[in-house]
């Protein structure tokens, strides 16, 4: 659907059923549906045991999920792709308890509408099962480690030993609403968080501020910034008491990402660089096994000084990755990039020619479309280029002399610096 008619349709409701909506600017509000929309059409929500669905069931369930994500970059659920509605509690397998909701490790999330409907008219009273489910699969998703919102991924365990430690200052109370301070699983002390976060945003504040406000931090949104459309104010925050200073902004770290594009180079390194290397070999006056060697010791070089980096940035978590990975990676990426580049340009004022007599050759026999044609290394006599066979190779003869003296003389070299100074070959001639 449109994304203007969907508004039309749709703003008049959440207006008038969603709280959290009502409070947005116009801005916000768009943004706000903008998400509702794209949710709405790629995420199959499902009535279950005979539960009769409406697009107004399916709008309010798909609202909870975008406020608890409004101030995340990713705000899908990625890996969840069904949403379940059961009547009322249900069983889950494996346990003859009913339960009023449920979020698998991966593809679907189940609630009961009739505790969703529930917590959904009782805004206030710390408990709503959509906020504890979604917030669950928010976390699998970054533990399942394929697609989430990276800075909400890359701050979660530093929020998490945030709020272990204040909880450790904090002394059970009946004031305490229902927030347990022991709790040491990062499933159930973020889902109850949530829960309070959007329920009772200024009761959470008060009995805990600094997990507040990195909690702020963490789902970049303070509820009780109502006039900016719930901006996290990160100097307002600092003065609440907060014990833990509130980061400028979030250092990112890849230790729950199952990929990152610095591990392809080892695919490069092995499937591409042998065949641009190939093509460009005859163009140096290298040993290809010394050019070899190079890589290898440019790959450890790159190693170890990438070393701290890439555990900080929680990349190659075993150091023998990295390795591994310098050395048919980096190494053979970085070297073979420098040569492809410095072979587009000859600087012609750096030009020399020498001279060169052939004393000898050997050949390899080549067939193309029944056509015979010789492959040709020449050797010189005064050891020109000895390490260097590629230098000294011509192809597609159609005749291959009896005697190079009577076939050519010699072979005339001009050399020049290339484009970054390396000394490249830039013309040869037989004479």
């Amino acid at each position: 659907m449109k994304s203007e008619l969907f508004h039309s349709i749709w703003d008049p409701f959440l207006y008038k059923y969603h709280l959290y909506y009502r409070e947005l600017s116009i801005e916000g509000k768009n943004r706000f549906l903008d998400r509702v929309n794209s949710i709405f059409h790629n995420v199959k929500i499902i009535g279950k045991n005979g539960l009769e669905m409406t697009d107004e069931i399916r709008i309010l369930v798909v609202s909870n999920l975008v406020q608890l994500t409004f101030g995340l970059k990713e705000y899908w659920l990625y890996g969840y792709e069904y949403i379940y509605l059961y009547p009322e509690a249900f069983a889950i397998k494996n346990s003859s308890e009913a339960v009023t909701g449920s979020t698998y490790n991966s593809k679907i999330i189940a609630l009961s509408w009739q505790d969703f409907a529930k917590d959904h008219l009782s805004p206030k009273d710390g408990k709503n099962v959509s906020f504890a489910q979604y917030a669950l699969a928010l976390v699998r998703t970054v533990l399942n480690g394929r697609k989430f919102d990276l800075k909400f991924g890359s701050y979660l365990d530093t929020w998490f030993e945030i709020i272990k430690k204040e909880c450790a200052f904090k002394s059970r109370s009946e004031n305490s609403h229902n927030l347990d301070e022991e709790m040491e699983d990062l499933n159930d002390i973020f889902t109850k968080c949530v829960e309070m976060f959007f329920e009772k945003p200024s009761i959470f504040k008060k009995e805990l501020p600094t997990s507040y406000a990195h909690l702020c931090v963490l789902l970049n949104q303070d509820p009780l910034n109502i006039t900016e459309d719930y901006k996290v104010d990160k100097e307002k925050l600092s003065k609440s008491n907060v014990l833990v200073e509130i980061p400028n902004s979030i250092p990112i770290h890849y230790k729950y990402k199952e990929w990152h594009w610095l591990y392809n180079f080892s695919f490069f390194g092995i499937t591409a660089c042998p065949m641009v290397i190939y093509f460009i070999i005859h163009k140096y006056m290298i040993n290809p096994i010394f050019l070899v060697l190079i890589m290898v010791l440019t790959g450890l070089f790159l190693s170890a000084v990438l070393f701290k980096k890439f555990k900080k940035l929680g990349l190659f978590k075993q150091s023998w990755l990295l390795v591994l990975n310098g050395i048919f990676g980096y190494g053979p990426c970085l070297i073979t990039g420098i040569l492809f580049l410095n072979q587009i340009y000859g600087y012609g004022f750096t030009a020399k020619q020498t001279k060169h007599e052939i004393i000898g050759f050997t050949k390899i026999d080549q067939y193309s479309n029944q056509i015979s044609t010789f492959e040709v290394t020449f050797n010189y006599s005064d050891g020109f280029l000895e390490d260097a066979p590629s230098a000294r190779k011509f192809v597609r003869f159609e005749t291959i002399p009896t005697n190079p003296k009577h076939f050519f003389n010699g072979v005339v070299y001009e050399i020049r610096n290339g484009l970054i100074g390396i000394p490249i070959i830039a013309n040869r001639e037989l004479y």
